[in-house]
C-alpha cells in the first residue's frame, strides 16, 4: 500500500515538471526530443519503482501469513499449556478428593475402635467392681488392715495346715502369702505365737509351693538350718522367721489374708 502511494506522488511530480519545460509555442519536434531525453531517466526509475512496488505487494502477504502462522503457533502452545494446567488441576482435585475420602474413612474407623475400647473399658470396670465385691471377704470386720492388705489372725483355735487352709477359704480369703520383708515385719509386730502360712513342699518337686498362687514361693526367710526333716513339709511363722513342721499332726494358729485390698 505504501509503495503504491509513493508511485502516484512521483507521477504527479513528473507531470508538473514536464509542463514547466515544454511551452506551447515551441515546435513539436524539439519538444518531443527534449521531453524524451528528460523523461527517460524518470521512466527508468519508475520501472524500478514499479518492480519494488510489485515486490513489496508480493512480499507483504507472505510477511502477514508468516506473522499469522507465528501467532497461531504461539496460540497452539498457549492452548497446550492451558490444557496441561487444566489436566493437572483436575488431577489434583481428584487426588484431594480421594485423600479426603481416605481421611474420612480412617477417622470413622478410629472412632469405631475408640467406641469399642470405651465399651470394653466400661465392661472391664464393671467386672472389676463385681470381682472386688466377690473377693471382699466375709465378715470383713474380723480382718485387720495392715499396710494395704487385710488379715485375720486366729489366736484361739488351733488346727493342722489343711484345716487352716479350709477355714480361710470359707471366709473368702487364703492362708497368708508373704511377698517381702516389709510384710513379714508388719505381721511379726502384732503376733506372738506360731502361725501357719501358705507354703507347702511338694514331694515330687522338692520345692515349697504357694497354696495361693500354685507356683513356687518367691520369698523365704528361714530360721537357722531350716528347712529340715523329710516329713516336715508345711511352713509356719515364729518370731519373724519361717520354719517347717508336720502338716497333718501339728496343730497351730493361722493367719488368713483377704484377696481384697485397698
Amino acid at each position: 500500500m505504501r509503495c503504491s502511494i509513493v508511485f502516484i506522488l512521483l507521477a504527479i511530480t513528473f507531470g508538473r515538471s514536464l509542463s514547466q519545460h515544454c511551452e506551447v509555442d515551441e515546435s513539436q519536434h524539439e519538444c518531443g526530443g527534449y521531453c524524451y531525453g528528460a523523461v527517460k531517466p524518470v521512466l527508468d526509475y519508475l520501472a524500478i519503482l514499479q518492480k519494488r512496488v510489485e515486490s513489496c505487494e508480493a512480499k507483504q502477504p507472505a510477511d502477514t501469513l508468516s506473522k499469522i502462522a507465528l501467532m497461531n503457533e504461539k496460540l497452539d502452545t498457549l492452548a497446550g499449556h492451558m490444557a496441561t494446567q487444566q489436566y493437572l488441576e483436575k488431577r489434583s482435585t481428584a487426588k484431594t478428593h480421594e485423600l479426603e475420602q481416605q481421611l474420612a474413612s480412617e477417622r470413622k474407623e478410629r472412632d469405631e475402635k475408640l467406641d469399642t475400647l470405651q465399651a470394653m473399658e466400661k465392661s472391664l470396670q464393671e467386672k472389676v467392681k463385681k470381682l472386688e465385691l466377690k473377693l471382699k471377704p466375709k465378715n470383713l470386720e474380723l480382718f485387720k488392715k495392715i499396710g494395704s492388705k487385710y488379715y485375720y489372725i486366729e489366736n484361739t483355735k488351733k488346727t493342722n495346715w489343711q484345716g487352716a487352709l479350709d477355714i480361710c477359704q470359707e471366709m473368702g480369703a487364703h492362708l497368708v502369702s508373704l511377698q517381702n520383708e516389709d510384710e513379714l515385719k508388719a505381721i511379726d509386730s502384732i503376733v506372738y505365737s506360731l502361725y501357719w502360712i501358705d507354703l507347702k513342699k511338694l514331694e515330687a518337686e522338692g520345692e515349697f509351693i504357694s497354696a495361693t498362687t500354685g507356683v513356687k514361693g518367691t520369698f523365704f526367710h528361714w530360721a537357722g538350718k531350716e528347712p529340715y526333716g523329710e516329713n516336715c513339709d508345711c511352713v509356719y511363722l515364729l518370731r519373724g522367721e519361717m520354719r517347717t513342721n508336720l502338716c497333718g499332726l501339728t496343730l497351730l494358729y493361722f493367719i488368713c489374708e483377704a484377696y481384697w485390698v485397698d
